[in-house]
């Protein structure tokens, strides 16, 4: 053979390995600069009986370097079945790299590819120069759908309202309800908190004849619970005295808090008596039994009060 003859099949098969591999009918071009990438298809849109030959051409000229990430999570619609990528090849245009899938299609209404990263090195340069680019998305036609004839798998089935059954109401309604205990909860516990807080700023006798008014607000003696009204009403007052003297009242005996109470200078003798007299009568009623009456009871709120508001001036109830 000839030099002619050996260059003229030399070009041929140069001709021949540039020349595009697949017979496309869908074609996409995402090239950027000297970097042509060509996405083809066999099929002009995707069907879903029928796997989805796809084929990505990168030709690059032989001072760049291309990198491209992993596509085969890029798809959507498309389960990928198999990879088929080639080796490169040297053309006269440049490096020529072929990256092949065989994807199935599933049943859904769009299929695309989803915008890629591509990196670009320069060798030309030293040191080399590193750019990038990220392509655009790529959509594939569906291929239509054949109308639904009876025994037909229905493709496009519109959604058809399903009444809840029994046993997911009463779940709602449940679930309504403990919503709304937990809501009268929240607004109880926020309304004692704040009632806290207001009567903590309150002066000791403020704080007093608020317990007393939120006691009568209880109407515990028209309803004939005298005891639980007296141990209420003397907790007032040696709460009162608590805040006011230091004494602590609230966890003594009545005989041990007289005793504490007749060293401590902020009582006279007159004053103590009167104390001693009241907290002595509603110990008759909380204790001993003794049958009390609205007139005794009214005499008592008089009594505490009177006390809350001049400790000196403590009538006998």
């Amino acid at each position: 053979m000839t030099r002619l003859g050996r260059r003229l099949c030399i070009v041929a098969v140069a001709c021949a390995l540039a020349a595009p591999s697949v017979r496309a009918a869908f074609t996409a071009d995402l090239s950027w600069g000297d970097v042509s990438l060509t996405l083809a298809a066999e099929s002009d849109a995707v069907d879903p009986s029928r796997d989805f030959m796809l084929t990505l051409v990168l030709t690059v000229p032989a001072h760049l370097t291309v990198a491209l990430p992993d596509l085969r999570g890029r798809f959507s619609g498309f389960s990928t079945a198999e990879d088929l990528a080639r080796d490169p090849v040297v053309t006269p245009d440049g490096v020529r790299r072929e990256f092949r899938w065989r994807l199935v299609p599933e049943l859904e209404r769009e299929y695309r590819l989803a915008p890629f990263a591509v990196t670009v090195t320069d060798t030309r340069r030293v040191p080399s120069i590193v750019t990038s680019f990220a392509t655009r998305a790529v959509y594939f036609p569906a291929a239509a759908r054949a109308p639904k004839t009876d025994g037909d798998l229905e493709l496009d089935a519109k959604p058809v309202y399903v009444a809840p059954s029994a046993r997911t109401i009463t779940g709602w309604v449940f679930i309504g309800l403990a919503a709304a205990a937990l809501l009268v909860a929240a607004l109880w516990g926020i309304t004692h908190i704040k009632r806290r807080v207001r009567e903590a700023r309150l002066s000791p006798g403020e704080r007093a004849l608020a317990e007393l008014e939120r006691l009568l607000r209880r109407r515990l003696v028209e309803k004939g619970l005298y005891k639980d009204f007296y141990i209420e009403l003397t907790g007032v007052v040696r709460r009162y005295i608590e805040r006011t003297h230091g004494i602590h009242a609230p966890a003594q005996t009545t005989e041990e808090f007289l005793a504490a109470a007749v060293s401590h200078p902020a009582f006279a003798a007159a004053t103590l008596g009167q104390l001693r007299d009241f907290l002595e009568s509603s110990d008759l009623i909380k204790f001993a039994g003794q049958t009390a009456t609205p007139a005794l009871a009214d005499a008592a709120v008089a009594a505490a009060r009177s006390f809350v508001m001049a400790p000196c001036a403590l009538p006998t109830p």
